[in-house]
């Protein structure tokens, strides 16, 4: 298996793939993991082999920048160094030898289906639509044309990069077909998870519903725009000015908590929330809350709502994506329109005032769960899909890497790059974090919203970093500092 962050990582693809790997090794079948390394430098297969990607990406960058910059946009630019030198890495480990590459997003896929042994078959699983993202969150619209083009393109290309494409839902299954992936190449198969951390004993689940007075409301996911917080908060700052028998657990990390916070505040519903973090106890959260919210602009087929039907409890999500394809309004859960504040404290307050509705929606949710969602499920569906591609012997597809970037994604991007301002991302560690540099090298990341990875600049001795010019936008900075935590900045942008 192959996938573009490290793992286990605080996401739902990431919890599927762990989810499968074990499943699947329990079932007799070896399974290696190749991913990053948790500092973002290094490409790894299970801590058995690793290329160093950062040192390969210095040295494309020092090859290329001169007359790249002077044909792309910067942001094509730093987005195609990261996909190279993540091609080069992989070609470094020895792939020699598996029966099948699966691939778990676009970028790993179509590097990998130019770095791969050609007689591999490649299977590609896409759990996300990022075009799609973009367009929901506004960041698409504050692209060029060209840059517009190569979103586009970016995830087409990465899509029919395999032998055979699985989605975990109709949804996303149209969505491909409509930027030109033939549908007799994609397989629907939906997600199962293990279901045993998260069905309750029911003597301890009446037991809670007698002593607890006021409701928990559970909103497990990463704290980022897709994922709608900022309208939960405003759901519930309508329902604070009426009540006081609830409370709310964002259990998630991510660069808008500060905005998120400063929202809560605003509002004046901040001692109604707690931001936990990142989290590790989500079937105990689960347990021990009376109602799971998802209030997603964008999302696929999240796993989160399938964790809450299996504990038993009703889940009031945004009707983004496939998530109807999850839940049937009214009848095991219930859906509202993404971005309603409006509508999400009207569904809140039916399910805090009326305990039999809630309680009802719980245990069918439970009954859908163990009818469509069990990790067996699931597992028989993919290995018929991994006999299929075996015993075809020999991949269908094969892209050579050669000495230049990918240019079949390249040359369909319209030419003649615009004069574009860059801007100088720079700044200091705060003062907590110095004494821990140590002899030690530690690094900053910076990310486009999409989470992809463009530039890593070491951290000087007196803590300080520069990056090199960056387009106009917004951006995620990490750090192989852990508690430096996820940073949201803009740069050239009011």
């Amino acid at each position: 298996m192959a996938y573009y962050r490290y793992s286990p990582h605080t996401n739902g693809p990431s919890s599927y793939i762990d989810i499968l790997k074990k499943s699947l090794e329990a079932k007799g079948h070896t399974v290696n993991l190749l991913s990053h390394d948790k500092k973002w430098l290094n490409i790894q297969i299970d801590n058995q082999q690793t290329a160093d990607k950062y040192s390969i990406k210095c040295e494309l960058i020092r090859r290329y920048q001169p007359t790249y910059t002077a044909k792309y946009p910067l942001w094509i630019y730093w987005r195609e160094m990261e996909r190279y030198s993540l091609e080069l890495a992989i070609k470094q480990l020895d792939l020699n030898g598996y029966d099948l590459i699966h691939c778990h997003d676009f970028m790993t896929a179509r590097a990998m289906s130019r770095s791969k042994p050609p007689g591999t078959p490649l299977i590609v699983s896409l759990h996300n639509f990022k075009y799609h993202e973009a367009k929901v969150t506004g960041e698409f619209y504050k692209k060029t044309r060209s840059e517009q083009q190569y979103i586009k393109i970016e995830e087409y290309l990465g899509a029919i990069s395999g032998d055979s494409i699985a989605v975990p839902c109709q949804w996303l299954k149209n969505q491909l077909i409509e930027i030109g992936v033939s549908p007799s190449n994609i397989q629907v198969i939906p997600y199962g998870i293990v279901k045993e951390p998260f069905v309750q004993n029911e003597k301890n689940s009446s037991k809670k519903d007698r002593q607890q007075l006021s409701k928990i409301i559970l909103c497990p996911a990463r704290l980022v725009p897709a994922k709608g917080h900022r309208y939960l908060i405003k759901a519930l700052s309508i329902l604070r000015r009426e009540r006081e028998d609830f409370h709310c657990l964002l259990a998630g990390e991510g660069p808008e908590q500060k905005a998120l916070e400063q929202l809560a505040d605003e509002l004046g519903v901040a001692s109604a929330i707690s931001f936990l973090g990142k989290r590790h106890d989500i079937p105990h959260l689960m347990n021990h809350s009376d109602i799971i919210v998802l209030p997603s602009l964008h999302d696929t087929f999240p796993l989160v709502i399938l964790e809450g039907q299996f504990s038993a409890k009703p889940v009031l999500a945004a009707n983004a994506g496939g998530i109807k394809e999850i839940i049937s309004d009214g009848a095991d859960g219930m859906l509202i329109p993404p971005a309603d504040s409006e509508a999400l404290a009207e569904k809140l307050r039916l399910l805090l005032d009326d305990d039999a509705i809630r309680l009802q929606l719980g245990r069918r949710a439970l009954d859908k769960a163990m009818n469509h969602w069990d990790i067996r499920f699931h597992l028989t569906m993919l290995e018929r899909l991994y006999q299929q591609c075996t015993a075809q012997k020999r991949s269908s597809r094969h892209f050579s890497a050669g000495t230049d970037p990918d240019l079949e994604i390249l040359n369909q991007i319209d030419p003649g790059k615009t004069d574009e301002p860059g801007f100088i991302l720079s700044g200091e560690i705060p003062p907590s974090l110095k004494t821990k540099l140590g002899r030690q090298k530690h690094y900053i990341h910076v990310y486009d919203l999409s989470g992809v990875l463009l530039q890593t600049k070491a951290v000087d001795s007196g803590g300080s970093y520069a990056f090199q010019p960056l387009p106009a936008g917004s951006y995620v900075l990490k750090s192989t500092l852990e508690s430096f935590g996820n940073q949201m900045v803009s740069v050239g942008r009011g």
